[in-house]
């Protein structure tokens, strides 16, 4: 029952056309920069902050903090999302699982 829970909400977060761009996005880039997603995206970055954290909340997405001059916050697609993406056949070309 559990899993099944778990599955659902994954389902949920899917379930959005802004975050299927942003996926899209983060799986076409990996490491991909918070305002380059707002770019290529165009969601404004209030609701962009939003739909990044649900689908980190469910585990499809990652995100690093990297230090340089300023503050980098870096996101990928998580293996589990990987296997989601590929699993449901939301993507057209093979997802590298490792």
């Amino acid at each position: 029952m559990e899993e099944a829970r778990k599955m659902l909400t994954i389902y949920r977060a899917l379930d959005n056309d802004n975050r299927l761009k942003i996926l899209y996005t983060i799986l076409d880039e990996p490491d991909i920069a918070f305002n380059d997603i707002a770019k290529k995206t165009e969601i404004d970055k209030p609701a962009l902050a939003y739909h990044l954290g649900v689908l980190k909340n469910v585990g499809l997405v990652e995100m690093e903090y990297q230090k340089r001059s300023k503050k980098l916050t870096k996101y990928r697609v998580t293996e589990q999302g990987k296997e989601i993406l590929k699993k449901l056949k939301l993507v057209e070309k093979p997802v590298e699982v490792s």
